[in-house]
């Protein structure tokens, strides 16, 4: 399984950013009002935050803020005192996800980046926290496309 998780980041890392623009445009959500399209793409934008932060503190943060979108306050890794960015935007993407357009075909990437950002947040090294949130990003990344 990881090592069928590293080719599918390692080719979402080839393709680029989607959407065109690079800054914060991930496209347009999958669907008008869709509570997992706005919960990805805060998920995904702190993910890239935790990548780019110099200090363990920060990329656990940030990759937490990711975590805490993919569950929702109901999941078993959801942490409340990293704070919780998507509070309003729905129930955790998870959750959210479900019955929404092509949902099963991304659910299995989906659940490799809660495994992969439940991992790096336990992880205690800033390199290892850095390179699981690249892969959250990427995964998650898959699943905004995959719901269009």
């Amino acid at each position: 399984m990881a090592a069928g998780l590293l080719v599918g980041v390692a080719g979402a890392a080839a393709l680029g950013q989607y959407g065109g623009s690079g800054g914060g445009d991930y496209g347009p959500p999958a669907q008008a009002g869709n509570k997992a399209a706005g919960q990805l793409r805060t998920a995904i934008e702190h993910a890239k935050n935790s990548a780019a932060s110099q200090a363990a503190a920060a990329a656990v943060t940030h990759l937490g803020h990711a975590l805490n979108c993919i569950e929702g306050t109901k999941g078993k890794n959801f942490n409340g005192s990293w704070g919780h960015v998507c509070q309003g935007q729905g129930d955790g993407i998870l959750t959210d996800i479900k019955g929404e357009r092509n949902a099963a075909s991304v659910m299995i990437v989906l659940e490799a980046a809660d495994e992969l950002a439940a991992a790096g947040v336990k992880s205690g090294n800033l390199a290892a926290v850095q390179n699981a949130a690249r892969g959250v990003a990427a995964l998650l990344q898959i699943v905004m496309d995959g719901l269009r």
